[in-house]
C-alpha cells in the first residue's frame, strides 16, 4: 500500500474527484454562468446606441469569469478540504505516506479538470455573446482573429490557475468554508487596495488577480501599463505554485 507512485496516486485522485457530486455541480454552474453572461451581454447590446464594437462584445461576454474563478477556486479547495471534512484524509495518508505526492496529484488532477472546464466555460461565454448578436449590425468577433482567440483561451488558463490556488489554500487552511473565504479575499480584496497607491496604482494593479482578469486576460487589448495577457496568466500560475508549496510544507509538518 505504501509503494504507490505518482501516476497511481493521480488515478486515485481522479476517481475521487469525479465521484463527488459537488465536482459536477461546480463544473456545470461554471459553464452555465459564463454562457448566461455572454447571452445577457449580447442581448443588452442589441439595442445599444452607438453600435457596440466586436471588442466590447468579447470583453463583456467573458466577464462571467468573475464568478467562474470563485467556482473553480472552490473546486480546487474542496479537492483537499473535502477529505478533511469526512476524515478520509487519514486513509489517504495511510495508503500514501508521502503527503507531498498526494498534494501534487490533487493539484495535477484538479488543475487538469479545471483547465478543461475553464476553457469550455470561456468558449461558452464567447459563443453566447456571438449568438445573441446575430442578425444585428454589431460586428462579430471571429476566432480567426488572434486577439479574440487569445482572450478566450487565456481566460480558461486563468480559471485553471485560480483552481490551483484553491488547492494550495485548501491544504493550508484545511477547512472548506474558511478556505473558500480566504480565496475570496485573495481574489477581491487587493483590487480595492490598489486605489490607495494613487498614481502608482497601475504598477501594483498589474499583480492583482481581478484586475489582471478584467484588464489584461479576458480582453482583446490589455490596459496600458498592465502585463500582457499571457504574462498575467503566468503570474497567476506563480501564485498557485507558491500556495501549493506552502500547503506542501504544512502538510508535512502537521498531523492529519
Amino acid at each position: 500500500m505504501t509503494g504507490y507512485g505518482f501516476r497511481h496516486v493521480a488515478r486515485m485522485e481522479w476517481v475521487k474527484l469525479r465521484s463527488v457530486r459537488s465536482t459536477w455541480w461546480l463544473a456545470a454552474v461554471t459553464v452555465v454562468a459564463m454562457a448566461a453572461t455572454g447571452i445577457g451581454v449580447g442581448v443588452g447590446y442589441r439595442s445599444h446606441t452607438p453600435v457596440a464594437t466586436a471588442a466590447q462584445i468579447l470583453n463583456n461576454s467573458l466577464s462571467g469569469a468573475i464568478l467562474a474563478q470563485l467556482l473553480l477556486g472552490a473546486l480546487g479547495v474542496l479537492t483537499v478540504t473535502g477529505e478533511y471534512g469526512t476524515g478520509q484524509i487519514r486513509s489517504t495518508f495511510a495508503a500514501v505516506p508521502r503527503r507531498r505526492t498526494v498534494l501534487a496529484a490533487k493539484a495535477a488532477v484538479s488543475g487538469g479538470a479545471a483547465l478543461a472546464v475553464g476553457l469550455a466555460a470561456s468558449f461558452a461565454g464567447y459563443l453566447g455573446g456571438q449568438l445573441a448578436i446575430r442578425g444585428t449590425a454589431i460586428p462579430g468577433a471571429p476566432l480567426s482573429d488572434p486577439d479574440i482567440l487569445r482572450a478566450v483561451v487565456l481566460t480558461g488558463g486563468y480559471l485553471a490557475a485560480t483552481a490551483l490556488i484553491g488547492v494550495g489554500v485548501g491544504a493550508v487552511v484545511r477547512h472548506s468554508g474558511a478556505a473558500i473565504g480566504v480565496l475570496f479575499g485573495l481574489v477581491f480584496v487587493p483590487s480595492f487596495a490598489v486605489g490607495l497607491f494613487g498614481e502608482n496604482g497601475i504598477v501594483v494593479g498589474r499583480f492583482v488577480p481581478l484586475l489582471m482578469l478584467l484588464n489584461s486576460v479576458a480582453v482583446t487589448s490589455p490596459t496600458p501599463g498592465l502585463f500582457a495577457g499571457w504574462v498575467s496568466v503566468l503570474v497567476m500560475g506563480g501564485y498557485a505554485a507558491v500556495a501549493i508549496v506552502c500547503g506542501g510544507v504544512l502538510l508535512r509538518r502537521r498531523d492529519s
